[in-house]
């Protein structure tokens, strides 16, 4: 039987190893970005920008005869900063993608579901909110798990949020690029803090979990029939959920603590 899969976000590197899984398990595979183009023939691609609602009434039309056992989402932007320096136009745009964007992907396009279809989303091991510089980013995928599980209570539509830690992809360079801005301003008081934040960037690029690893991951959870609401892949993504058992203020102590440590290597 035919099993057929929309994948929003082509342009990110994970879900393009995602598809690379799924050409082998005879999916029919349909495929978002802001360019096409990007694939083989056996991928069917559409242009979506997530934070167009246009995009999204034009691209409901082209699938409205397809139904879809599953709706993967990859779309998603870090926006970073101390969060008494936050532009609101940025954290505005930080929103957009990352929650906003998965609402359109509910009213729009889950609609096509089949009966038993699954959305699911790839969210973050941020959604457990506890990275300091990076509170729009954790703020905007724990809003996004929150509305995924309402939307899965209120409908019994299946949903799966998919938290991994850092994963080796350009993500990290794009998501330097898209905070050059504030970057650029590291002067003041956070200014050393900053200088890490892009330091651990380009060192998760390079030695973070093995995209290739994550991808075969998502493949498996796509193919399963009664997946779990949550998964957590990556040691790290396993440790940052621990934090939901300590109290927060120990929380808040230990993330301080491992901040002080790793500025004092830098």
């Amino acid at each position: 039987m035919d099993k057929n899969i929309l994948i929003i976000g082509l342009n990110s590197e994970l879900a393009q190893d995602t598809i690379a899984e799924l050409k082998q398990k005879n999916w029919n595979i349909y495929a978002t970005s802001r360019q096409v183009g990007m694939m083989d023939d056996k991928v069917r691609e559409f242009s979506l920008d997530v934070t167009n609602e246009m995009n999204f009434i034009h691209l409901r039309e082209k699938l409205r005869d397809i139904k879809f056992d599953v709706i993967l989402n990859f779309a998603g932007i870090a926006i970073a900063g101390a969060v008494e320096e936050l532009d609101e136009l940025e954290l505005r745009k930080q929103f957009d993608v990352n929650f906003f964007g998965l609402l359109r992907i509910i009213k729009y396009i889950a609609p096509n579901l089949a009966k038993d279809g699954r959305l699911i989303n790839v969210s973050s091991m941020a959604s457990y909110g506890i990275f300091p510089f990076l509170s729009p980013y954790c703020a905007s995928k724990q809003s996004a798990d929150i509305l995924l599980n309402a939307y899965s209570i209120e409908t019994n539509t299946k949903v799966v949020s998919i938290r991994p830690g850092a994963v080796a992809t350009k993500f990290w360079e794009t998501s330097i690029e898209v905070n050059k801005k504030t970057l650029d301003k590291a002067e003041g008081k956070f200014k050393t803090e900053k200088e890490f934040l892009v330091e651990n960037a380009n060192r998760n690029s390079l030695h973070a979990t093995s995209p290739i690893y994550v991808a075969k991951k998502i493949a498996q959870i796509v193919e399963l029939k009664n997946p779990k609401p949550v998964y957590n892949i990556g040691v790290d993504a396993k440790f940052a959920k621990l934090t939901r058992f300590l109290p927060q203020g120990w929380v808040n102590n230990l993330v301080k603590f491992a901040l002080k440590m790793r500025l004092k290597k830098k």
